[in-house]
């Protein structure tokens, strides 16, 4: 009796891959796209109401600003685009040349760069500040030579001095513009990478301990920076009555703002002769005053969101490459957000530090939506190869094994000696 049934498998059935085939690309992750959006969307409102005082007062139109920072989005919005087509590991194996560009530009800033607020910190007049993406370049770089060594970055003499010689000489480039706060973002977010490696903690004390000894002497060295810091120290238990007019005039507006702000585009704090830079440096503040308590937590949402995202990705990415590199550039945006947010509400030293995605700055805006497309390019080619349990150590490669949820713990587990022996008693009455 011959079957009727069809040969052809039902569209329900899934065809499963074949052993060492990669898994299909990913959708991309729109959670991201969509907070990313929303941050653009704020800042542009916001960078067109901090910045029309400015704009009047120099005798520019005041949409100026606004059309600054809307010239910048459609290129910013191009590169995430292109980041996100391309498969990361491109960035793995391009990581030299890239870093190599990183550390010209870095150079060539402090050579031939413009001379602004008493700093060399950008180019071609202002237009590209070289710092910016090498915040990015060096976490591409230290993600994939990290990778590349696996468990030997415990030893400290093949792990943390190889890495303290390179993020060394790539702050002392950035501090010698100055940028002491850009400075201290870099480290900490390099240092984070370095931990979630797999770093020994005594390796991540005694490099802390050397960052913090390095940070006290540049300050200490730098009058500029001492001063702000002396300054900040004794307004500390009243910001409001500080001689230091960045942190009284954005803790006032802070306080004016109230739960639900005095309205968009009705506060006084961005007028020039109160809150310096209030469309950059102080954005923060004016988004607190005018759309007050709500609007603050608002923001601090979103980054909640980005940063949920960003871990998101790496915990699921195939390979360590992948999973450094987003939870780098995860931690890049969210600790600048951090200080950004900290300095506007009196935690912190004053800082020239941008709000990422909000802020009025080429530089900053199209380097943090590039990096965003890597973050997306590594949620949809970061494959699982077939053959290997979706809960097992994953290969990426054949040369490393990266085990992100099932890695060696840091502290030995109690009684994992004295359990080997009965695993292995059972395997032999099963044979």
């Amino acid at each position: 009796m011959v079957s009727t049934r069809s040969s052809r498998p039902r569209a329900s059935e899934k065809k499963e891959p074949r052993e060492g085939q990669a898994l299909p690309a990913r959708p991309y992750d729109w959670g991201l796209v969509t907070v990313v959006s929303a941050l653009l969307l704020l800042g542009l409102l916001m960078v067109l109401s901090a910045g029309f005082p400015k704009a009047l007062e120099v005798g520019s139109s005041p949409y100026s600003f606004a059309l600054r920072q809307l010239q910048w989005i459609p290129v910013g919005v191009a590169a995430l685009i292109v980041a996100a087509r391309i498969p990361y590991t491109v960035w793995e194996r391009s990581s030299i040349p890239i870093m190599a560009i990183a550390l010209l530009g870095l150079i060539a800033v402090l050579v031939i760069g413009d001379d602004r607020y008493g700093a060399r910190r950008t180019l071609f007049n202002g237009s590209i500040q070289p710092s910016e993406p090498a915040k990015v370049a060096l976490l591409i770089y230290i993600s994939a030579w990290l990778a590349s060594k696996g468990e030997r970055i415990r030893d400290i003499s093949y792990g943390l001095v190889p890495f303290g010689v390179l993020m060394g000489g790539v702050a002392g480039l950035i501090v010698a513009e100055p940028d002491i706060s850009t400075t201290v973002i870099l480290v900490a977010a390099g240092g984070l990478v370095f931990f979630l490696a797999g770093a020994d903690m005594r390796q991540i004390l005694l490099g802390g301990a050397i960052a913090a000894l390095t940070l006290f002497l540049l300050i200490y060295y730098n009058g500029h920076a001492q001063a702000r810091l002396e300054s900040y120290l004794a307004s500390y238990r009243d910001p409001l009555q500080s001689t230091e007019q960045q942190i009284a005039q954005g803790a006032q507006a802070l306080t004016e703002g109230g739960p639900l702000g005095v309205g968009l585009g009705q506060g006084q704090a961005k007028y020039p002769a109160r809150l310096p830079l209030a469309w950059s440096d102080n954005i923060f503040a004016v988004i607190g005053e005018e759309l007050g308590l709500l609007g603050g937590l608002l923001v601090i949402g979103l980054y909640g969101l980005f940063a949920h995202r960003g871990f998101r990705i790496a915990s699921q990415a195939g390979d360590m490459f992948g999973a450094l590199l987003a939870a780098g550039i995860t931690c890049l945006v969210l600790i600048q957000a951090l200080v950004h947010m900290a300095v506007a509400v009196a935690l912190a030293p004053p800082t020239g530090v941008p709000l990422p995605f909000i802020s009025l700055g080429g530089s900053s805006l199209v380097t943090m939506l590039g990096a965003t497309g890597m973050l997306l390019s590594i949620g949809r080619y970061g494959h699982v190869p077939v053959g290997r349990s979706s809960s097992g150590p994953r290969m990426a490669h054949a040369h490393f094994d990266l085990r992100w949820r099932h890695r060696r713990s840091r502290v030995p587990r109690a009684g994992r000696g004295r359990k080997a022996p009965a695993r292995s008693r059972a395997r032999r009455r099963v044979r």
